[in-house]
């Protein structure tokens, strides 16, 4: 009697326990392997990393024109709030101006007090003062002089047409030695050109117009400026010039 050799039987319950387990998902299926092409998951960065450099790129062109913006703001001037004044306008001053303005230099123009009478007392006397032309408001050195006869003498100390300055001389041995001039009297001198004026006598200017300090000696081209004076009071006062 053959025995056929047993077949051996797989037993369900071990069969099934060697089964793969399924991966399929139902709900989540599997996407294909696609060349070429990411899957969701590995893409996601890319797209974040896009967006973060969007965001950042607006940011700074908002960054930029607020800046210039500001720039502009801060170039353009402004006018003055609550300013009721207008830009050429002045204010008077509260403080009254006295009636005749005292000599200093940038004096007030028009009238000036050049001298006193008692500091003009004696003949010869002088003094010196600056005198503010009423036409070009220019500051003028000037003297005052009590001549013998009684009259006043002013005028500019600024040579004519030149840029001397005059000097009253008293001293006679000066107006000899330096000046080459015998004198009897105070003159008046120009040191740049030597010439020499005198306080006493008039010289004809042209026509009928004559003036105090003819040249007795230079090439001086016309006696010194006269300055009008008058006496008010006890002030002696300046008040035009030629």
């Amino acid at each position: 009697m053959t025995t056929l050799p047993e077949t051996p039987v797989k037993s369900p319950v071990a069969s099934d326990e060697k089964r793969a387990p399924s991966k399929f998902d139902a709900f989540h299926p599997a996407m294909p392997q696609i060349p070429g092409v990411q899957r969701p998951s590995q893409a996601s960065g890319g797209v974040e990393a896009q967006r973060l450099k969007q965001i950042g790129g607006i940011a700074g062109a908002a960054l930029v024109v607020g800046l210039a913006v500001l720039w502009w703001v801060k170039s353009v001037p402004r006018a003055a709030v609550g300013s009721s004044i207008p830009a050429d306008a002045t204010v008077d001053s509260a403080v009254p101006a006295p009636p005749f303005p005292v000599s200093a230099p940038g004096a007030h123009e028009g009238p000036t007090v050049a001298a006193t009478v008692e500091e003009l007392s004696k003949p010869w006397a002088s003094k010196k003062f600056t005198f503010v032309n009423p036409v070009t408001s220019e500051s003028v050195d000037a003297i005052v002089i009590k001549l013998p006869s009684g009259a006043l003498w002013a005028f500019s100390l600024q040579e004519p047409y030149g840029q001397c300055q005059l000097e009253f001389v008293t001293d006679l041995a000066r107006l000899s030695s330096q000046f080459g001039f015998r004198a009897s009297h105070p003159m008046v001198v120009c040191p740049c050109n030597n010439t020499i004026s005198d306080p006493l006598k008039v010289g004809a200017l042209g026509g009928d117009v004559w003036a105090r300090g003819e040249i007795v000696q230079g090439a001086g081209l016309r006696p010194p400026i006269g300055i009008d004076t008058k006496v008010s009071g006890h002030s002696i006062i300046a008040d035009n010039i030629e």
